[in-house]
């Protein structure tokens, strides 16, 4: 186990701290808002994605459009990436990171739970509301993957004619011949 230390924050703090050698900075900010003014990091990762979680019911619910509906969520992609960057850090000796999202909470809170969990690093501050969505694709990015596409590739499969029932025959025919239906 490591005994680093991990210093989660907000974006306003996080752009008063001056970079330092051999200490990294994972800087998350919102879609569509500018990137944090962090200076000139040595080590720095910069992620966009909004502050917001799913679990299976949601994949369940919105079927093979979830990947549109959460395109701005942390994905598969996005976990394995900021992972190997930890990994790679962690590897390389680096015990002292910052993480930072707009509130200094959620987001970087998950990525603080998830050092203090895998690496054994010590945080700045208790880590009272991760984003477990984060957390959960930090420890396994591609937990959700299979059921998401499962949905798209039955999406994706030539749709079977089904053939009406007998008694669905007859309650056309019943329909017809009541003027109900042409």
């Amino acid at each position: 186990m490591c005994n680093g230390k991990v210093i989660f924050v907000s974006q306003r703090e996080a752009e008063t701290i001056h970079p330092e050698p051999g200490v990294a900075m994972i800087s998350i900010t919102d879609p569509g808002k500018p990137l944090a003014e962090l200076g000139s990091w040595e080590l720095i990762y910069r992620d966009s994605f909004f502050d917001g979680g799913y679990s299976e019911d949601a994949i369940h619910i919105h079927k093979d459009e979830f990947r549109m509906r959460y395109c701005s969520y942390i994905d598969s992609e996005q976990a394995e990436k900021l992972k190997n960057f930890i990994s790679q850090l962690i590897s390389s000796g680096v015990n002292k990171i910052y993480v930072h999202c707009y509130f200094g909470r959620s987001r970087s809170g998950a990525v603080a739970k998830y050092l203090v969990d895998q690496f054994g690093f010590e945080s700045n501050k208790p880590i009272e509301s991760p984003n477990m969505t984060v957390y959960k694709l930090l420890c396994n990015p591609v937990r959700f993957e299979p059921l998401i596409q499962q949905y798209e590739q039955a999406a994706k499969a030539p749709k079977e004619e089904k053939q009406p029932t007998i008694s669905q025959k007859f309650v056309d025919l019943l329909m017809v011949a009541l003027g109900l239906k042409k």
